[in-house]
């Protein structure tokens, strides 16, 4: 087999922007057959995926996506983008796909683009319910099934897919995939494995690389001068094993920077869970190839009943949060009591009018650690209260009572009749919004994987 290369120019599309320089000079030198990247993750919490907002600045969305299509199109390079608006719901991938079609308008580009999606349809899931639970359907952190409460509740689930439907819009002649949730690695092992690439290898590599340069080090300072400052890292696979190579010479890919990257968000160094099997990582073999690239060996697939992830959301309320400050050290003595007092008040006073929970966040308190902490001085302490009730209303109204009744809060030892507190903002008390959260977060066999990823091909510009 020939070998394959490509090119992933960002850790995540909107995240800091691309260095678009080293993007143009990778492909002038490297000439990839494919760019393939990753979009989304959950490391930002459910919000993302229940409100079908992006969690990058939009601004930074358009660029990277306009940086990657104005210079991969014109060149043939197939572009392969996964978790389409950072959590790869409906909604996330329409706005996506609005925004390349808008850059193929602008810059009067042409091309096959293929959207895949990859939501998962309470009445399919309804289908899968025997006897009030889903047997297959196992949650992944507790082993707990799939219950009909968890998904009648849900408001939105996805599912996240491997290579195949990648491969599948390639077999039909893509030139350039949005895609819904998707594996990390997926999208960069898709194009290898569409070319015959052998799927361990291909996986591997798009594990190391699904962070940019994330997974290389620097030989003398670079990132910080840059305002776009996400490098592309340069993967190129053969039959026996891929190289990988910063576009840039001031960062190298090193054996030992490749390795730990393989270790980031993994419970095992030596196997990955992927939705057609198992990669055993045990007898790799990181090597020093050139100056800054590292040539990895020895990576193997084991294929298993396909498998796939599924990911949802409910709704739990509404939100109000206020950042306030103590800093006289009879109240921070007394911080934990005072705090427990007024979220009985506020039940008492509040909670004839619906449920809600106050949160308490004590940053120079062990709000990090919490329990860990092996320091526990402290002489001031900023103090984050969330407030989560049924209505935004109720929220607020909590919020604001509580917020004034800890400025004139009794306590031993009082300096002053009022000004217990010094308050961050004005208006002292921020609405957020709608809450989320994770509701499915289950793996479940699906004999078939076209049966929940589905696929359309139009003409783009």
């Amino acid at each position: 087999m020939n070998a394959v290369t490509v090119v992933t120019p960002t850790g995540c599309i909107g995240n800091r922007g691309i260095d678009e320089a080293a993007l143009r000079n990778c492909i002038r030198v490297d000439k990839p057959d494919a760019i393939a990247v990753d979009a989304g993750s959950i490391d930002c919490g459910p919000w993302y995926l229940g409100s079908g907002k992006a969690h990058s600045p939009r601004r930074n969305i358009e660029w990277d996506l306009d940086t990657i299509l104005a210079q991969a199109v014109p060149a043939g390079i197939k572009v392969l983008v996964g978790s389409a608006g950072g959590s790869g719901a409906a909604r996330h991938v329409e706005d996506t796909v609005a925004i390349v079609r808008g850059i193929a308008r602008k810059r009067g580009l042409r091309f096959r683009l293929a959207v895949i999606w990859s939501d998962v349809a309470t009445d399919w899931l309804r289908r899968q319910v025997k006897d009030g639970v889903v047997p297959s359907a196992i949650q992944c952190a507790t082993g707990a099934v799939l219950s009909s409460q968890d998904i009648e509740c849900s408001e939105t689930v996805v599912g996240m897919m491997g290579t195949g439907p990648f491969v599948d819009a390639l077999a039909e002649g893509a030139d350039v995939i949005i895609a819904g949730r998707a594996v990390d690695a997926a999208v960069i092992a898709s194009f290898p494995v569409f070319k015959g690439c052998d799927p361990g290898l291909a996986y591997h590599m798009g594990d190391i690389m699904e962070c940019a340069e994330s997974c290389a080090e620097e030989i003398a300072p670079t990132l910080r001068a840059l305002g776009h400052n996400r490098i592309p890292i340069v993967g190129r696979i053969d039959a026996d094993g891929f190289v990988l190579r910063p576009a840039v010479e001031t960062l190298a890919c090193t054996p030992e920077s490749c390795l730990m990257h393989s270790a980031y968000e993994r419970t095992s160094l030596h196997a990955i869970k992927v939705p057609e099997g198992t990669i055993d990582r045990s007898e790799s073999r990181y090597e020093k190839f050139g100056d800054n690239a590292t040539r990895i060996t020895g990576s193997r697939f084991e294929p298993e009943p396909y498998s796939i992830l599924l990911e949802g959301v409910r709704k739990v309320g509404y939100r109000s949060i206020f950042p306030i400050a103590v800093r006289t050290p009879a109240m921070v003595a007394q911080l934990d009591e005072i705090l427990a007092d007024t979220d009985k008040v506020q039940q008492a006073m509040f909670g004839a009018d619906g449920q809600f929970k106050i949160h308490w966040h004590k940053y120079g308190d062990d709000a990090v650690l919490q329990m860990a902490e092996a320091s526990h001085a402290l002489h001031e302490v900023g103090v984050l209260a969330d407030v989560v009730a049924d209505s935004q209303d109720l929220a607020h109204d909590v919020a604001y009572d509580l917020l004034t009744r800890l400025g004139f809060w009794r306590y031993p030892g009082r300096y002053t009749t009022a000004g217990n507190i010094a308050v961050t903002l004005s208006p002292g008390v921020v609405d957020v919004g709608e809450v989320y959260e994770f509701s499915i977060y289950h793996s479940m066999p699906v004999p078939d994987y076209r049966e929940i990823f589905k696929t359309e091909i139009s003409v783009a510009g």
